[in-house]
């Protein structure tokens, strides 16, 4: 395989890796932030609490290993292309776990373990501070067409 195509090779599996992570915290803001809204709104604190006991474990367990994928897979196509972009757009999409950790922790631990009194505002925080994930991977995601686009552009000559 000839250098020009794992340069490819790599600038796609890395753009796969964010469009993947970008399309997963979409979903979690269109769709899971706003049931949860829904259930809030309609005084199911309880719905919310059960749910996110189940929800928050397999998120982090799908989360966690795509997040590394991401990680590699833009370190190795900056091995390929020696383009400093790809540093940046794993970078980004590498933020998005220290975020989680840091900002979100504490309300992820208050809502795996609350009572239905605390519930109602930490959830709120929760959905609002989760957009956040969904601006980085969707920004990560961007810089990754961006620069498989290069490649793509820079394969030809």
């Amino acid at each position: 395989m000839s250098l020009n195509n794992n340069k490819l090779l790599a600038a796609t599996l890395a753009t796969a890796c964010s469009g993947l992570c970008a399309g997963a915290l979409s979903f979690v803001s269109f769709v899971d932030v706003r049931s949860f809204l829904q259930h809030l709104a309609n005084k199911k604190t309880d719905v919310v609490v059960s749910h996110f006991q189940v929800w928050w474990p397999n998120g982090r367990d799908f989360m966690v290993p795509l997040i590394a994928c991401n990680i590699i897979s833009h370190a190795a196509t900056y091995f390929f292309t020696k383009d400093p972009l790809w540093i940046a757009t794993g970078s980004v999409m590498g933020l998005i776990g220290p975020y989680t950790a840091v900002v979100l922790g504490e309300d992820i631990e208050k809502l795996r373990s609350s009572s239905e009194e605390e519930v109602d505002s930490t959830a709120r925080r929760f959905c609002t501070l989760h957009h956040a994930r969904l601006i980085m991977a969707a920004t990560g995601f961007g810089m990754s067409l961006f620069g498989m686009g290069k490649q793509f552009e820079n394969s030809g000559k």
